[in-house]
Protein backbone atom coordinates (compact mmCIF):
# COMPACT_ATOMS: atom_id res chain seq x y z
CA UNK A 1 0.00 0.00 0.00
CA UNK A 2 1.16 3.27 -0.70
CA UNK A 3 0.43 6.86 0.14
CA UNK A 4 0.90 10.07 -1.84
CA UNK A 5 2.50 13.13 -0.13
CA UNK A 6 -0.44 16.29 -0.42
CA UNK A 7 2.83 18.92 -0.86
CA UNK A 8 4.30 16.69 -3.95
CA UNK A 9 1.48 15.90 -6.07
CA UNK A 10 2.07 16.74 -9.38
CA UNK A 11 4.26 15.71 -12.24
CA UNK A 12 4.77 15.37 -15.65
CA UNK A 13 4.54 18.49 -18.31
CA UNK A 14 2.26 20.19 -16.47
CA UNK A 15 3.99 20.73 -13.32
CA UNK A 16 4.56 24.17 -12.57
CA UNK A 17 5.64 23.82 -8.56
CA UNK A 18 8.72 22.17 -9.28
CA UNK A 19 7.39 19.10 -6.82
CA UNK A 20 7.79 15.47 -7.98
CA UNK A 21 4.90 13.34 -7.20
CA UNK A 22 6.20 10.35 -4.61
CA UNK A 23 4.63 7.32 -3.42
CA UNK A 24 5.39 6.34 0.27
CA UNK A 25 4.89 3.10 1.85
CA UNK A 26 2.06 3.00 4.43
CA UNK A 27 2.25 1.59 8.07
CA UNK A 28 4.16 1.12 11.15
CA UNK A 29 5.55 4.87 11.65
CA UNK A 30 8.29 6.27 14.31
CA UNK A 31 9.62 9.45 14.47
CA UNK A 32 13.17 9.49 15.05
CA UNK A 33 14.97 13.85 15.22
CA UNK A 34 13.15 15.42 11.98
CA UNK A 35 12.23 12.64 10.40
CA UNK A 36 9.70 9.57 10.05
CA UNK A 37 10.18 6.28 9.69
CA UNK A 38 7.71 4.25 7.79
CA UNK A 39 7.48 0.58 8.44
CA UNK A 40 5.46 -2.36 6.12
CA UNK A 41 6.18 -5.51 5.87
CA UNK A 42 4.84 -7.47 2.77
CA UNK A 43 2.76 -9.71 3.54
CA UNK A 44 1.26 -8.35 7.06
CA UNK A 45 2.73 -11.40 8.38
CA UNK A 46 5.32 -13.13 6.52
CA UNK A 47 5.82 -16.92 6.69
CA UNK A 48 8.65 -18.90 7.37
CA UNK A 49 10.93 -19.76 4.16
CA UNK A 50 8.93 -17.32 1.94
CA UNK A 51 11.13 -16.10 -0.70
CA UNK A 52 8.49 -13.30 -1.36
CA UNK A 53 8.80 -11.61 1.54
CA UNK A 54 10.16 -8.07 2.04
CA UNK A 55 10.31 -5.26 4.66
CA UNK A 56 9.58 -1.66 3.48
CA UNK A 57 10.92 1.68 4.81
CA UNK A 58 10.15 5.09 4.01
CA UNK A 59 12.30 7.86 5.41
CA UNK A 60 10.31 11.04 5.27
CA UNK A 61 11.11 14.60 6.33
CA UNK A 62 9.39 16.82 8.26
CA UNK A 63 7.28 18.19 4.50
CA UNK A 64 6.03 13.94 4.50
CA UNK A 65 8.25 14.50 1.27
CA UNK A 66 11.19 11.70 0.62
CA UNK A 67 14.61 12.00 1.54
CA UNK A 68 17.12 11.85 -1.21
CA UNK A 69 20.63 10.27 -1.61
CA UNK A 70 20.68 8.06 1.75
CA UNK A 71 23.20 4.72 2.67
CA UNK A 72 20.59 2.33 4.36
CA UNK A 73 21.16 -0.93 5.78
CA UNK A 74 19.06 -3.55 7.74
CA UNK A 75 19.78 -5.89 10.64
CA UNK A 76 17.29 -8.74 12.00
CA UNK A 77 17.36 -9.99 15.74
CA UNK A 78 15.34 -12.25 17.87
CA UNK A 79 13.21 -10.91 19.79
CA UNK A 80 13.41 -12.86 22.88
CA UNK A 81 17.19 -13.43 23.02
CA UNK A 82 18.60 -10.37 21.09
CA UNK A 83 20.82 -12.56 18.43
CA UNK A 84 21.20 -11.50 15.04
CA UNK A 85 19.49 -14.10 12.73
CA UNK A 86 20.53 -11.45 9.36
CA UNK A 87 22.14 -8.78 8.06
CA UNK A 88 21.54 -6.40 5.10
CA UNK A 89 24.88 -4.22 4.62
CA UNK A 90 24.38 -0.43 3.98
CA UNK A 91 23.93 0.37 0.23
CA UNK A 92 23.08 3.85 -1.61
CA UNK A 93 19.61 4.71 -2.43
CA UNK A 94 18.38 7.52 -4.36
CA UNK A 95 15.45 7.90 -2.77
CA UNK A 96 14.11 6.96 0.72
CA UNK A 97 11.71 4.39 -0.34
CA UNK A 98 13.51 1.14 -0.05
CA UNK A 99 12.65 -2.64 0.01
CA UNK A 100 14.65 -4.93 1.43
CA UNK A 101 13.95 -8.66 0.32
CA UNK A 102 14.67 -11.34 3.49
CA UNK A 103 12.95 -14.96 3.96
CA UNK A 104 12.77 -15.78 7.04
CA UNK A 105 13.68 -19.36 8.23
CA UNK A 106 11.63 -20.03 11.55
CA UNK A 107 8.45 -19.36 13.27
CA UNK A 108 8.90 -16.33 16.33
CA UNK A 109 8.67 -12.86 17.01
CA UNK A 110 11.70 -10.36 15.39
CA UNK A 111 12.89 -7.00 16.09
CA UNK A 112 14.10 -5.05 12.17
CA UNK A 113 16.31 -2.59 12.71
CA UNK A 114 16.71 -0.07 9.97
CA UNK A 115 19.27 1.99 9.59
CA UNK A 116 19.69 5.28 7.66
CA UNK A 117 22.93 7.70 6.68
CA UNK A 118 21.43 10.91 5.46
CA UNK A 119 23.72 12.82 2.85
CA UNK A 120 23.78 16.60 3.74
CA UNK A 121 22.18 15.97 7.17
CA UNK A 122 25.14 16.79 10.25
CA UNK A 123 23.29 14.42 12.97
CA UNK A 124 23.15 11.34 10.31
CA UNK A 125 25.83 11.51 7.80
CA UNK A 126 27.91 9.97 10.12
CA UNK A 127 26.07 8.35 12.85
CA UNK A 128 23.33 6.40 11.69
CA UNK A 129 19.81 7.21 11.78
CA UNK A 130 18.13 3.73 13.44
CA UNK A 131 14.64 3.00 14.42
CA UNK A 132 13.33 -0.60 15.54
CA UNK A 133 10.26 -2.77 14.57
CA UNK A 134 8.19 -5.70 15.54
CA UNK A 135 7.39 -8.22 13.29
CA UNK A 136 6.24 -12.09 13.69
CA UNK A 137 6.72 -14.84 11.52
CA UNK A 138 4.34 -17.19 11.08
CA UNK A 139 4.19 -21.03 9.61
CA UNK A 140 2.36 -21.16 6.52
CA UNK A 141 1.97 -25.15 7.21
CA UNK A 142 0.36 -24.37 10.60
CA UNK A 143 -3.08 -22.79 8.81
CA UNK A 144 -5.41 -25.34 8.57
CA UNK A 145 -5.12 -26.98 5.65
CA UNK A 146 -8.05 -27.28 3.27
CA UNK A 147 -8.80 -31.25 3.71
CA UNK A 148 -8.61 -31.46 7.63
CA UNK A 149 -10.79 -28.39 7.51
CA UNK A 150 -13.43 -30.31 5.80
CA UNK A 151 -12.84 -33.21 7.85
CA UNK A 152 -12.92 -32.05 11.22
CA UNK A 153 -14.74 -28.66 10.69
CA UNK A 154 -17.05 -28.58 8.03
CA UNK A 155 -18.46 -32.47 7.55
CA UNK A 156 -19.15 -32.00 11.08
CA UNK A 157 -21.11 -28.68 11.31
CA UNK A 158 -22.72 -29.98 8.21
CA UNK A 159 -23.86 -32.87 9.46
CA UNK A 160 -24.91 -31.46 12.99
CA UNK A 161 -27.18 -28.63 10.92
CA UNK A 162 -28.87 -31.54 8.81
CA UNK A 163 -29.78 -33.47 11.89
CA UNK A 164 -31.21 -30.61 13.25
CA UNK A 165 -33.17 -29.94 10.25
CA UNK A 166 -34.63 -33.61 9.90
CA UNK A 167 -35.01 -33.01 13.65
CA UNK A 168 -37.30 -30.21 12.50
CA UNK A 169 -39.05 -31.56 9.99
CA UNK A 170 -39.98 -35.04 11.40
CA UNK A 171 -41.79 -33.05 14.65
CA UNK A 172 -43.10 -30.72 12.19
CA UNK A 173 -44.51 -33.61 10.31
CA UNK A 174 -45.51 -35.35 13.16
CA UNK A 175 -47.55 -32.42 15.13
CA UNK A 176 -49.64 -32.17 11.51
CA UNK A 177 -50.21 -35.45 11.95
CA UNK A 178 -51.69 -35.35 15.13
CA UNK A 179 -53.31 -32.48 14.34
CA UNK A 180 -54.89 -33.69 11.09
CA UNK A 181 -55.94 -37.28 13.00
CA UNK A 182 -57.25 -34.85 15.99
CA UNK A 183 -59.85 -33.37 13.12
CA UNK A 184 -60.71 -36.25 11.55
CA UNK A 185 -61.46 -37.77 15.08
CA UNK A 186 -63.84 -34.87 15.73
CA UNK A 187 -65.60 -34.64 12.64
CA UNK A 188 -66.81 -38.18 13.14
CA UNK A 189 -67.65 -38.19 16.49
CA UNK A 190 -69.67 -35.07 15.33
CA UNK A 191 -70.78 -36.40 12.59
CA UNK A 192 -72.26 -39.72 14.60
Amino acid sequence: MVTYSKSTESIGEDNTDGHIAYAHFFGATKAVGNYQIVFQPFPFVPFVGDNSTTLNFSILDSNNSNVNNVYAALVIKEKNTGSIVGQIPYKFYEFSDITFRYPFQNVGNYVVTFEAKINGDPKYEDNPLTSNFDISVSNLRQIIPFDQLMLYYVTPSTAALAGIVIYIISKKRTTTNTTTTTTTTTNKKQAS
